[in-house]
């Protein structure tokens, strides 16, 4: 298992796509923080709720297709999942490497990106206030969270079909559809009174996070926790369940 990880963690990081990725997510986290500043009032509040976007949202994004691709796309596009496999490798502790992996990518490059935030704020010489910085630091951390989840509940469809194209699809519902769609069939006469935004995914994290900025941190961290382990743990079940019936070719 721990030569498996190694192994793919520097097949992973030796990857030119996945850094070209990496600096275009820093250009667009740029380019929406100046976007901020000079188009509404040029403040500290301003920049932070720019630097939050870019990194959660758009530059999130970026990140979370960089690294589903580098993690999975490639390895089932090339095969090596079946030399693996027929190595005598289960397919047990492929799924629980892939999913190491993501997670290790995902926070180096997600500390990149914090790295990158924090010597911007120094060259233009922004004073963020205790509470801007905490949100700042939790929207990291929201990106974190986000592509974790995304990129996991995303490698069900390539685990099941093999489909590079409709997995990528599929991610980006996770980070741009799903998120616009639920508010507004909220107001869907049918589930109005249920709130079902506040349930999926980016609507639990929201939550857990809005509470951790408000002094209620234990309730936070619960939801938080408990979605986590609903949204990502059931979707590794399913990941196994697929991957353990699926047949490939040797």
């Amino acid at each position: 298992m721990n030569n498996l990880i190694r192994g793919d963690i520097r097949r992973i990081i030796s990857k030119k796509s996945l850094w070209v990725a990496f600096v275009a997510a820093l250009i667009t986290n740029i380019l929406l923080v100046v976007f901020y500043l000079f188009t509404m009032n040029y403040s500290s509040i301003n920049y932070m709720q720019g630097n939050i976007d870019g990194v959660a949202d758009l530059g999130g994004m970026i990140i979370g297709i960089a690294v589903f691709i580098a993690v999975y796309s490639d390895d089932f596009r090339s095969m090596i999942i079946i030399s693996i496999i027929g190595r005598g490798t289960s397919r047990l502790k492929i799924i629980i490497a892939k999913f190491i992996n993501s997670v290790i990518i995902t926070i180096i490059l997600y500390a990149l990106f914090a790295l990158e935030v924090c010597a911007m704020t120094n060259v233009m010489g922004i004073e963020l206030l205790p509470d801007e910085r905490l949100a700042l630091c939790l929207g990291v951390f929201r990106g974190i969270y986000l592509t974790i989840g995304y990129v996991t509940m995303a490698s069900i469809v390539i685990y099941a079909t093999g489909n590079n194209a409709f997995s990528v699809f599929m991610l980006v519902m996770f980070y741009l559809i799903i998120p616009n769609v639920l508010p507004l069939a909220s107001n869907l006469p049918v589930v109005k009174n249920i709130h079902i935004e506040r349930y999926d995914y980016s609507g639990l994290c929201s939550i857990g996070i809005s509470d951790i900025k408000l002094g209620m941190k234990p309730r936070g961290v619960l939801i938080l926790i408990s979605a986590f382990i609903i949204y990502v743990g059931a979707s590794l079940a399913i990941v196994f369940k697929v991957f353990n019936k699926k047949e490939l070719d040797f």
